[in-house]
């Protein structure tokens, strides 16, 4: 699968990034994609940017120039995906609805990165949203 659409490139990363969260969390990670995106033709790059989300180190690799999801990477859980699919589409219509109050990163709850230069602006699910200072 070629991750050359934004719908796409979007989705998939909310799947593989949230797919366990409630509705509200897959928005924050949808809306902090976005946010670090200029415009949708961003998004891509964004999701594919070398270590920005844990998930793309083992299951996106390049080949000819394009960014191709391995086998490994395909959604297994259709719900989860369809879901994925439709937040995705969902964020993309409405850019200018951001529940994470601009924040361009987040961590798990599960981690502490221990970041200095960002301020801590919602918590949703098992998320922490940040946006630079």
């Amino acid at each position: 699968m070629i991750l050359e659409s934004a719908l796409l490139c979007l989705a998939i990363n909310i799947y593989h990034e949230a797919r366990g969260e409630m509705i509200p969390g897959q928005y924050g990670v949808a809306n902090v994609t976005m946010n670090r995106a200029k415009n949708d033709d961003d998004i891509c790059q964004v999701v594919t940017k070398k270590r920005q989300f844990s998930w793309t180190t083992k299951l996106v690799a390049k080949q000819a120039g394009k960014f191709v999801l391995k086998p490994a990477g395909y959604p297994r859980d259709e719900v989860a995906w369809e879901r994925a699919q439709r937040i995705a589409a969902y964020a993309m219509a409405n850019r200018h609805i951001d529940f994470t109050q601009g924040a361009t990163f987040y961590h798990a709850t599960s981690v502490a990165p221990g970041w200095r230069a960002v301020t801590r602006t919602k918590r949703m699910g098992a998320h922490i949203f940040y946006k630079a200072n």
